[in-house]
């Protein structure tokens, strides 16, 4: 009898025997929930079908040998299983007795607690084992004759441990001794495991950088800081780099008496104080972030201030290299530079946002803002035709549109208009639109209505032919005679977004008109607003789209961006650029910060570089080829290397599902985290780790899992206080709902009943960016040997439509081939023969079914999160192949550039003695700046553009050696004419003032100010007629000047307003607060020069002199405006004292800082002092200003 005879008999012996026995059927799932269980050793374990079958038969037999009472089969069956599944037993794993798991259980002689206990127990894993399993790894680039150097070495050492008289010869043998003698006296008093061991020997034996990946939970610190150790005690500095601040003052902290013992120093760069950092670089080693290694290169390099002294990049030690390497490989660490000018931006930002908040989606089209109809039609025909408006509104009148007479009223006031088309109807406008075609051919409409269900359709369709020449412009028509262009893609929206904003730009020096609507931009920033325009629109559209608790989050200090795809960090210190920043401000009523423009940076690509070969680092996760083939191309002669787990690893990884909607995907999540925290036949709780994509989606599972899981906690932020989930262990039933914050760095424990109920469960709620993020995730559980599972969750509606699109595919295919087949009805058949088995056992029963199940486990699912995950592989390895060819070598010409310019700094400093004047550097650091944001072109070879460079910089230092601004912006003069003033040099300091009213009189508000009471100050109490004449002229043109800021300051604020997000009309917004303090200080501004005018035009009229006395700029606002920041600033004294950052950026975000800043920034546009006047009356200047009157009147 061949196999399909012997299929076709087992379907009919089994289907009779179901009708005999159905009414015998047990009304529990155990069944399935078994089958389930070994379906996932082929899945999930590797099983082969074959090998799950003979163990689910060699269970059947064990149970009747040893057990009588049926009724508890399926539990203690499932409790086998279970422990089977937690311990990631394969057919491969033998116990010490070196049987495998079947042939256990078919040793009888083994109890059923022994034989739990046997698949419970691991031992570590010896030296041969270890280094037999890095010679077959994929990464392995370690030389045969390096790890029988590394075999001697730890071999050696770990018998001179056991002997505690053994000695060792000079070498890395007895360094090694001596280094672990060191851990087993400090810290938590542990040996060094061989795994750490093997670690550093590798990385000790190399003449070059090593990238080692060393399993999550295996002791990475440990391995850093041993390492560290050995090169310092071989006289070099070392520099440890962590993925976090948190992570580097922990590491420090543990390892302190570590170094003690060694006498080697040791600090940490986070958090310090300029004066602190100089100490702590002269450590031995020093631990810190990325960021603060490169801002504090940034400090010394470009700010000169002494910081790093002597030390040089002599070793790097990286910990979650991948992930500063790649992931943040590109990111950029700056030091704000204080750039005053783009103060004067503000007003055409916010119109930008208002602009585009103008246009809606509906469909598929974009409809854009309401015009009168005859502005549309006037804007088409004007092109070619000499038409007024008036033209256009009589054909209104003359097709009924208007109403007779009305022309000859508009003509009058045109405000009339509004209210004579408040009932012209869609229909009415039809007809006029018509007649416009009509009489003007080449003007065509595409007329269009929003119908009740608010879908566009369209009126006049295939009435019209259109041609090259004859393009229809599709309109929207709505009641009351407005229209709204209807715009088919994203490019036609911004074509008509900027067109709107540069009509309403003027560049000054310019006539002022009386509209309040005109944005007013100096014009040396003309070259930059015309070169940017578009892509601050763009940024501007992009903040529309963009969400609170996904990209950003809105703290007490503002919008904060959050690295929601890789780490979940909120990323206190960072901003968006070219705008973006600041269009989400004024989307959500925060405060509104200026734009910067970068004069310094540094890459973490950059920075590592200058470490040359000497970059060691350690990752749980170094990723797949492409990716440390891309390491390996930025970072030339570095290796790679897998270290083994110190015990096998029991990761249990349930199959991931994919799930259509929304809806049902939090309820399948909540399905998992209900089942895994609640007890079960064969387990106790368990503890849960939920990993979301965002903080909103981590909000919305926790309030979807409500009462279910009653313990439960949200760790979303790293800037709420998180101390209570790792102050204990995870115990049993516990849920942390999550961002991807708890994945790469986080320490979760969980207690002995969880590890025994299987461990900790990780859920991850998406598709990662890459597998390295998925692994950092799941690397969360199953740590140290203990066992743990982890499933991916996904909603197919999160994911790119590409992705969406292959899954229906997929789907669809699934479904055509699950038509015909049979599987799940084998599937049930085995099920329900195992109910009836339970109730009367037959011997071929138990064959039947272990036959059946060979079939049913040997059917191959198409997992639909295989083929999602590998396209996604497929992606991550075309966007590593851009990250080597385009964004590296752009980051490579940007630093070599700013390199180029460190050099020129070098220059100024040397020829000034180490003291150029601050306006000199502040120039040419803007002007760095700017041309970086101006003619930096990435296609450009790196020969040309230093060529380039040299020419403009060479030009631009010619220019302010003449006392010239190289980009002719007005607020140099003012600062150079500051520093001449502070010098005594009053006739020169004038001279500069002056020069800033020739360059732009409308913004020249400071320099008029101060023009006046140099000259004032000059003649002191001489002060001759003209004198006062001019100072009285300068002082009202000050007022003019600053009522222009002022009216600009209201642009900002209107525009800003129009589309603030979520704002009720009377509610009061950290934007208000924010601009009605700017509003005050310019009106204290313009109070001291009314009162100014009034002293001075009094001293004029009577023929006297004023009187000049200075003050510092902070002291134009009364007293008692800042008498609620030194109450503040008192009740904050614990938080300063902490220096801690976040603490500090809050509380200096405050808006009783507001005032402070805003004259900080008054300041930097060049009013350092405010001056009051004391009007003084002589009884000969008197008469002589009588004289000189009666003489006026006979000449």
């Amino acid at each position: 009898m061949d196999e399909s005879d012997s299929d076709v008999e087992d379907f009919f012996n089994i289907f009779q025997t179901l009708l005999i026995g159905h009414s015998q059927l047990t009304p529990n799932n155990n069944e399935q929930l078994l089958l389930t269980k070994l379906q996932g050793l082929v899945k999930n374990i590797k099983w082969s079908p074959t090998d799950a079958a003979d163990l689910f038969e060699a269970l059947l037999k064990r149970f009747e040998s040893t057990r009588k009472d049926r009724s508890h089969l399926l539990s203690w069956m499932l409790e086998i299983m279970h422990c089977i599944e937690i311990n990631y037993i394969n057919p491969t794993w033998r116990c010490q007795n070196k049987k495998t798991v079947i042939e256990l259980v078919q040793d009888e002689t083994v109890t059923g607690e022994e034989l739990k206990a046997c698949l419970n127990n691991d031992k570590e894993k010896q030296l041969d084992e270890i280094l037999e399993e890095i010679r077959q790894q994929k990464l392995d680039q370690i030389d045969g004759q390096l790890l029988d150097d590394v075999k001697d070495i730890v071999k050696a050492v770990c018998e001179a441990l056991k002997d505690k008289d053994a000695s060792l010869p000079n070498g890395l043998k007895k360094e090694l001794l001596r280094l672990c003698q060191a851990v087993e006296k400090t810290g938590e008093k542990f040996r060094p495991r061989l795994t750490q061991m093997v670690s550093w020997c590798i990385m000790a034996l190399s003449k070059t950088g090593q990238l080692i990946q060393v399993g999550t939970g295996e002791g990475k610190s440990c391995i850093v800081a041993m390492f560290a150790a050995y090169r310092a005690r071989r006289g070099e500095k070392v520099d440890i780099m962590s993925s976090s601040s948190v992570l580097a003052e922990r590491d420090m902290k543990e390892w302190k008496d570590f170094y003690k013992e060694l006498n080697i120093s040791v600090n940490c760069n986070t958090n310090k104080l300029s004066k602190d950092l100089k100490p702590c670089y002269k450590c031995q080693v020093v631990y810190g972030t990325v960021e603060e290694f490169a801002g504090d290169w940034l400090l010394h390099h470009f700010h000169r201030k002494d910081i790093f002294g002597e030390r040089k990049f002599q070793c790097a030690i990286v910990d979650e290299v991948d992930s500063l390497m790649l992931d943040k490989g590109l990111h950029v660490v700056y030091l704000s530079s204080d750039m005053p000018a783009l103060q004067h931006l503000n007003p055409l930002l916010a119109f930008i946002w208002a602009t585009v908040n103008q246009y809606s989606k509906i469909g598929r089209a974009t409809m854009g803002r309401k015009y009168p109809f005859h502005h549309v039609v006037l804007e088409k025909i004007k092109k070619g035709k000499d038409v007024d408006e008036f033209t256009i509104l009589q054909m209104a009148e003359d097709t009924g549109l208007l109403a007779q007479g009305s022309v000859r009223d508009l003509r009058k006031n045109m405000s009339l208009l509004t209210k004579k088309t408040t009932h012209v109807t869609v229909h009415q406008l039809v007809k006029f639109f018509e007649r416009v075609e009509r009489r003007f051919p080449s003007c065509q409409f595409a007329l269009h209505c929003m119908n009740e269900d608010g879908a566009i359709e369209e009126l006049n369709k295939g009435s019209h032919t259109e041609t090259a020449e004859r393009q229809r412009v599709p309109l929207v028509l709505i009641n009351g005679g407005f229209c709204q262009y209807m715009y088919p893609d994203q490019e036609s929206v911004q074509r008509a977004a900027e067109a709107e904003i540069e009509s309403a730009l003027r560049f000054t020096p310019c006539d002022l008109s009386q509209d309040k609507c005109t944005c007013y931009i100096p014009g040396f920033l003309s070259d930059l607003v015309k070169s940017k325009l578009r892509v601050w629109i763009e940024n501007a559209f992009l903040a529309q789209t963009m969400t609170t608790d996904h990209e950003y989050i809105i703290e007490q200090h503002g919008v904060v961006p959050v690295d929601y795809s890789c780490t979940g960090v909120v990323e206190n210190n960072m901003k968006w650029t070219d705008g973006l920043q600041q269009f989400l401000e004024m989307k959500h009523g925060s405060k509104l910060s200026d734009m910067t423009a970068i004069t310094n940076y540094m890459s973490n690509v950059g920075l590592l570089q200058k470490y040359g070969d000497q970059i060691f680092g350690i990752s749980g996760t170094l990723g797949q080829q492409a990716e440390t083939d891309t390491l390996q191309k930025i970072y030339k002669g570095i290796k790679t290397c897998q270290i083994p787990y110190f015990k096998r690893r029991k990761l249990f990884e349930v199959e991931g599902v994919i799930v259509d909607h929304e809806k049902e995907w939090i309820e399948k999540i909540c399905d998992v985290v209900t089942t895994q925290s609640n007890p079960t036949l064969f387990r106790s709780q368990r503890a849960v780790l939920v990993i979301c994509e965002t903080i909103s989606r981590a909000k919305d599972l926790y309030h979807a899992l409500g009462d279910q899981v009653p313990n439960k906690k949200l760790y979303i932020s790293n800037n709420m206080d998180n101390r209570a989930i790792f102050a204990q262990k995870l115990e049993a039933g516990e849920v942390i709902i999550a961002t991807n914050l708890a994945g790469r760095g986080t320490d979760l424990q969980v207690s002995e009943p969880v590890k025994a109920a299987g461990g900790l469960l990780v859920v991850q709620t998406f598709l990662p960016k890459n597998a390295r993020v998925e692994a950092q995730a799941f690397g969360r559980t199953a740590r140290q040997g203990a066992p743990g599972s982890a499933q991916l969750i996904v909603c197919s509606s999160h994911l790119s439509e590409l992705l969406q699109l292959l899954i229906f595919t997929q789907e669809v295919r699934s479904l055509m081939e699950n038509i015909l087949d049979v599987t799940p009805l084998y599937q049930n058949l085995f099920v329900r023969q195992l109910k009836l088995y339970q109730k009367r056992h037959r011997v071929e029963q138990s064959q039947v079914m272990s036959r059946m199940l060979s079939r049913i486990l040997s059917e191959k699912s198409d997992s639909g999160i295989k083929t999602v995950k590998k396209i996604r592989d497929d992606s991550v390895a075309k966007r590593l192949a851009s990250f080597l060819e385009c964004d590296i070598p752009e980051i490579k010409k940007k630093e070599e550039l700013f390199s180029q310019y460190l050099g020129i700094l070098d220059e100024v400093y040397k020829s000034s003695n180490n003291k150029p004047d601050e306006s000199y550097l502040s120039a040419l650091n803007e002007f760095w700046g700017m041309w970086l944001l101006m003619k930096f072109n990435a296609s450009e070879a790196i020969m040309d553009l230093q060529n380039k460079l040299t020419e403009d910089l060479k030009t631009a230092r010619q220019k302010l050696r003449q006392r010239e601004s190289p980009l002719s912006n007005l607020h140099y003069y003012t600062a150079a004419g500051n520093e001449l003033r502070e010098k005594g040099h009053l006739a020169q300091s004038i001279e500069m003032y002056t020069k800033t009213i020739e360059e732009d009189p409308c913004w020249a508000a400071v320099a008029y100010y101060n023009r006046a009471f140099a000259s004032l100050t000059q003649q002191d109490r001489r002060q001759d007629p003209n004198c006062i004449y001019q100072a009285l002229q300068d002082l009202q043109n000050a007022l003019k000047s600053v009522e222009l800021y002022c009216e600009q300051n209201e642009v900002t604020y209107r525009y800003s307003k129009q589309t603030s997000e979520d704002l009720g009309s009377d509610s009061v917004t950290r934007f208000d607060c924010h601009m009605k303090a700017r509003e005050n200080v310019w009106l204290f501004f313009k109070a001291n020069i009314i009162e100014a005018i009034k002293k001075v035009d009094r001293a004029r009229d009577l023929g006297g002199t004023v009187k000049v006395e200075e003050t510092l700029v902070y002291f134009l606002v009364p007293l008692v405006h800042f008498l609620p920041l030194a109450v503040l600033s008192t009740q904050s004294l614990t938080q300063i004292h902490t220096r801690d950052p976040l603490m500090i950026l809050k509380l200096t975000s405050h808006p009783f800082f507001d005032i402070f800043i805003e004259l900080g920034c008054l300041e930097s546009l060049g009013l350092t002092h405010v001056y009051t006047l004391d009007t003084l009356v002589s009884v000969g200047g008197f008469f002589s200003k009588i004289h000189r009157i009666i003489s006026r009147a006979f000449d």
